[in-house]
């Protein structure tokens, strides 16, 4: 059974705004699965910021932290930009802290983590591998949110939503309502958009 949709597939994994108010609340399941997922793309930027391999772990760390405290400040609406680009803003400053102990600088006050500022233009080498690393993120997602998920309830959404397949020609498969099986797609769409990273 494949565990992901193919890449030009749009089978709307769109981020739900559900995932960010479950955050401020400190969930720490919901937590855990943005560390999980998040974690091979925050390494990759901390990476690009120039970190040395042997510090990368130190600046991830670094960076799920001021995440978790600054969450509060994150407002989706009101200027703060993507999820990803707040995280992503995270990861420069953190650098930026890194590179700035490093070289005997003075730190200077905290900043305000909810401004994420226009992202400079990237080549196109950057572009692509940073949009490989965002894929790879969307693939661990995927995998999160399947084992999370009962075989059944599964194969119902991938056949209803990756396949198109009807809901009446799914039930009669699996011996199930048609009602049953939309409630299984929604159930699964639910929790793949409260993880999937959403455009910047």
């Amino acid at each position: 059974m494949p565990s992901n949709p193919p890449e030009s597939q749009d089978s709307g994994f769109s981020t739900s705004s559900s995932l960010v108010p479950e955050l401020q609340a400190k969930s720490s399941e919901r937590w855990e699965s943005i560390v999980l997922a998040y974690s091979p793309l925050l390494r990759f930027w901390i990476r690009h910021e120039g970190i040395a391999a042997d510090s990368v772990d130190d600046i991830l760390q670094e960076t799920l932290k001021s995440a978790f405290g600054a969450i509060g400040q994150f407002r989706r609406n009101d200027g703060s930009g993507s999820f990803r680009g707040w995280l992503r803003t995270i990861v420069r400053r953190r650098a930026a802290d890194h590179f700035r102990r490093h070289t005997g600088e003075q730190q200077g006050k905290p900043e305000i983590l909810a401004e994420v500022p226009v992202p400079a233009q990237k080549d196109p080498a950057e572009l692509e591998a940073e949009e490989n690393a965002v894929e790879a993120l969307k693939a661990r997602v995927m995998e999160l949110v399947r084992r999370e998920t009962s075989e059944k309830a599964w194969r119902m959404f991938w056949l209803s939503a990756v396949e198109g397949l009807p809901a009446s020609e799914i039930a009669a498969r699996f011996g199930v309502s048609a009602a049953a099986v939309r409630v299984a797609k929604a159930r699964v769409l639910h929790k793949l958009r409260q993880l999937m990273p959403d455009p910047e």
